[in-house]
């Protein structure tokens, strides 16, 4: 934006939020972080494999931008090579009093039924042989078929797949299916829990239209909010998930620090046979001082953001160094959003200033206002 073009920038780098648009997400510094997620979803990638990720930290420490960057279709098409990509999905813990079936929900509402019917047609996939390898659950046998037949299922009349949707929802009764051999709706978790298995099974099944599910709950730890009954069957639904999908299913829960629920206090929310199933525990720390140099540097240098890099007076444009250490100075052992806030504010004010460098005789003429906030 024009605004921000005397500091040789394209736009303010510092997202108090995560993006939602793909295109605007980039990540910088954290290699270690990165590359254990990499590691796990590339892994995920190429072997048949299931697991289960904790990832957890304070509150601004990035786990929501690691879910929004790693679930972007380019990201995943880059890290799947030549390999088929993840289905990535991604969702917030249930507040409902019904959480399997929101969990159940939040994932319809993402699913491209159309999509998947043309990737599962273009690699020649048999549906029927595939339900029968995969399950004895005749009547799910019979809402697949429905939902992949395109005889006289949904490909003719309604391509989009939104009537098949309506079933699954429970907003339209079985009848108009009930001559395929569906015989009732979905009634209770364990329908729910048996069709999302399926489905990641026929998404997955020899790795030939996707590589794998990679399923992201973020704001895990909103399970503590929950009465006894709906913990056990998150529990549940976590555990029978990865049970019936033993091959191809990466589950990522971020889990945000608080005052009602720590990493120690886990065996409060989480049932032994889930706890066990964690194969990998991921710690998104307040950063050093060097990580957060780093990260700054290369934010700052992202060709998102930068303008002209023949215009660089130092690797912190339009930061001078010496600020950037005064500001770590000050905030100490705060969160990356608590940085990203401040920053964000000094990148703003300067624009509107209309000031070319934020440097110590800027920043000591504004520190009283901006640090005020942080």
């Amino acid at each position: 934006m024009d605004k921000f073009r005397k500091l040789n920038l394209k736009g303010n780098p510092f997202r108090v939020t995560p993006s939602v648009n793909s295109n605007e997400i980039v990540w910088a510094g954290f290699k270690n972080i990165k590359s254990r997620i990499e590691r796990r979803i590339t892994r995920a990638i190429n072997i048949p494999n299931t697991s289960l990720i904790l990832n957890w930290g304070e509150y601004g420490s990035g786990k929501t931008h690691a879910l929004r960057y790693f679930c972007s279709q380019k990201v995943l098409e880059q890290l799947s090579n030549e390999c088929s990509i993840p289905y990535a999905i991604d969702l917030r813990f249930p507040k409902s009093k019904e959480p399997v079936k929101e969990i159940f929900t939040q994932i319809v509402d993402k699913l491209d039924i159309h999509a998947i019917r043309e990737d599962i047609e273009r690699q020649k996939l048999d549906i029927q042989r595939i339900l029968s390898d995969i399950t004895d659950n005749i009547f799910m046998q019979k809402v697949f078929s429905v939902m992949f037949d395109k005889r006289d299922g949904l490909f003719e009349g309604d391509p989009e797949g939104l009537e098949f949707k309506s079933f699954l929802y429970g907003t339209m009764d079985n009848k108009k299916f009930l001559s395929r051999g569906v015989s009732r709706k979905f009634t209770n978790d364990n329908d729910y829990i048996d069709f999302l298995a399926i489905l990641f099974s026929i998404l997955t099944y020899e790795k030939k239209a996707y590589s794998c599910v990679i399923l992201w709950i973020d704001e895990f730890e909103d399970i503590s909010i929950l009465n006894t009954t709906n913990i056990s069957n998150v529990n549940n639904f976590v555990r029978t998930l990865i049970d019936k999908c033993p091959n191809n299913l990466l589950m990522f829960l971020n889990l945000t620090l608080s005052a009602m629920i720590n990493v120690s206090d886990l065996g409060e929310y989480l049932q032994e046979a889930v706890k066990s199933r964690i194969i990998d525990s991921i710690e998104f720390s307040i950063p050093s001082s060097i990580e957060l140099k780093e990260y700054l540097r290369e934010l700052l240098n992202a060709s998102m953001y930068r303008l002209d890099e023949s215009m660089v007076d130092n690797e912190y444009t339009p930061f001078s160094p010496s600020v950037i250490d005064a500001v770590i100075q000050k905030l100490g052992d705060a969160s990356l959003r608590k940085y990203n806030e401040v920053f964000s504010i000094l990148i703003e004010t300067a624009a509107f200033d209309n000031v070319a460098q934020i440097d110590d005789e800027y920043f000591n003429h504004i520190k009283s206002e901006i640090m005020s906030l942080a």
